[in-house]
């Protein structure tokens, strides 16, 4: 007979938060967990003795970057902002997406059962700054350091860091959650309108004449 395949404790719990994230506490079979990995469903017991400590153990506080706008620290603020933009709201979106199944997973499982407690968060709220405030702080201080160099225009570098995040949770949230498109609009095309209104502005001002106007377009 052969032996059973050694797997770590972290290939476990990962193959279990993929598995309870796409299928729910109730579709998610220890089977479909340990296929994951080539082990065997009693295998998954050296690491967690039933199916709800398993999913406790893989789905409580998250171990992995909560922090995907770390890179924000290597910018100087005197490069081209749209580049810069258009990357934080690239990393942000699956990074949100990822979550928020985590989190619907959490939330779905931690409602049925009584004496759990409240939905847990991927971080420890009491532990300030918490993981958004830090992602936060870390676009505002991007936009700080752009001001000083003349790459930004904004009177408030906090709520135009916060307007923007907004704007990319927003993305997520329409068309994940509520589903407002049949259609989704890919990322790319919605970034390309988000960036227009940040580098040229929406609103026409009157006694200014677009670009258009002037060339005479629109004829």
């Amino acid at each position: 007979m052969g032996r059973t395949a050694r797997v770590s404790r972290d290939q476990v719990l990962d193959a279990a938060r993929e598995t309870f994230v796409d299928r729910g506490f109730e579709g998610a079979t220890l089977a479909a967990i340990a296929a994951k990995i080539g082990v065997s469903p009693a295998a998954l017991l050296r690491h967690a003795r039933t199916k709800r400590d398993l999913f406790l153990a893989c789905m409580g506080p998250e171990r992995d970057d909560l922090l995907p706008l770390g890179f924000l620290d290597q910018e100087s603020g005197a490069e081209d902002p749209a580049p810069v933009l258009r990357r934080v709201a690239e990393t942000m979106v699956p990074f949100l997406k990822e979550k928020l199944r985590a989190t619907v997973a959490r939330f779905v499982y931690f409602k049925a059962v009584a004496g759990v407690g409240r939905i847990p968060l991927p971080f420890d709220p009491e532990v300030r700054p918490t993981p958004p405030q830090r992602n936060l702080g870390l676009l505002e201080s991007y936009f700080r350091r752009a001001v000083r160099h003349g790459r930004l225009r904004v009177s408030n570098p906090r709520a135009a860091a916060l307007s923007f995040l907004a704007t990319i949770h927003s993305y997520v949230f329409m068309q994940e959650v509520m589903h407002v498109l049949e259609k989704p609009l890919p990322l790319s095309e919605y970034l390309d309108s988000v960036l227009e209104v940040w580098m040229r502005g929406a609103i026409a001002v009157r006694g200014r004449k677009t670009r258009a106007a002037r060339s005479g377009g629109g004829r």
